[in-house]
């Protein structure tokens, strides 16, 4: 085995420990701030910004093991897709179109990306979660 398969090897064992140890599915979320209150549901803004503000959001901040995801590498293309930080300067046609994209994104599996979340557990959706971001979705902007 050579030097640099046997860094490889350590780079990617110490990865998947880290990862590992950061799943935690049912764990409590925490509160959402205000300032980046996106709803008046705190569960929902809690969910969103333990899953969704790492590549959707100007202050997402995902651990360093994420980094490698393609699609994290591509995060700055979906935060011209989607800017939390820009929620609050949406007017309610944009707002109506976002909340139809997050419901078909969530609703098909494709959000948070599956490349993504098997470096970063935290960002999963259960299937609790996954519910209360549809009802959320399906509600009329403001």
């Amino acid at each position: 085995m050579t030097i640099s398969s046997t860094l490889a090897s350590v780079i990617c064992l110490g990865v998947f420990i880290v990862g590992c140890g950061t799943s935690q599915p049912n764990a409590a979320l925490p509160a959402a701030s205000s300032s980046k209150a996106i709803t008046s549901d705190a569960d929902v803004n809690a969910i969103l910004e333990t899953s969704c503000f790492q590549c959707h959001s100007s202050t997402g901040k995902a651990p360093w093991y994420a980094a490698v995801a393609p699609t994290y590498i591509a995060s700055n293309s979906a935060r011209n897709v989607l800017n939390f930080s820009d929620w609050s300067s949406y007017d309610a046609a944009k707002r109506a179109d976002e909340l139809k994209g997050i419901a078909q994104a969530v609703g098909a599996g494709s959000m948070p990306p599956g490349d993504y979340t098997a470096l970063d557990h935290s960002a999963s959706l259960t299937e609790d979660q996954k519910q209360l971001l549809l009802k959320w979705t399906a509600q009329p902007a403001h």
